[in-house]
């Protein structure tokens, strides 16, 4: 299914991909998790996630882009899946590399401490909406 957008027929699942990258994008500069009183935001000097996030919400977004102005990307749809999950490993590996290795023992058996913020949300909705509607578009080539 498709709906047409400026002039443009655009596919259910490529708006999803979109959005997925959108959210990525606007998800990376708000506060990802509060912690000791402190707020963690995705593109904090130390948090390099947060950054790599931020890129691959573009890539998504201009990837998607390209396909509606009917720019040939071979497997555009498996890249945009993987893009999403590369998110979605991003966000784990910055749980256990930051916040984990910041809490004491004491810390991590009661987690209630920390607060997941709503870039955190975001990044991984976006990851998921780009995984798929990425998979979408690979199914639908294939």
């Amino acid at each position: 299914m498709t709906v047409n957008i400026a002039g443009k027929s655009v596919s259910y699942a490529s708006l999803a991909a979109l959005v997925g990258g959108i959210l990525a994008i606007v998800g990376a500069v708000l506060p990802w998790a509060t912690y000791k009183g402190t707020s963690l935001n995705g593109l904090d000097e130390g948090l390099l996630g947060g950054k790599v996030a931020l890129v691959l919400g573009v890539v998504i977004a201009a990837v998607v882009v390209a396909g509606i102005l009917k720019v040939k990307i071979p497997q555009s749809g498996a890249i945009l899946a993987i893009l999403g999950a590369a998110i979605l490993v991003v966000l784990v590996l910055v749980y256990f590399t930051k916040i984990l290795s910041d809490m004491s023992f004491k810390d991590l058996i009661d987690l209630t401490g920390a607060s997941l913020g709503v870039g955190v949300i975001l990044e991984v909705v976006g990851g998921i909406l780009a995984i798929v509607g990425g998979a979408m578009i690979y199914l639908k080539k294939a």
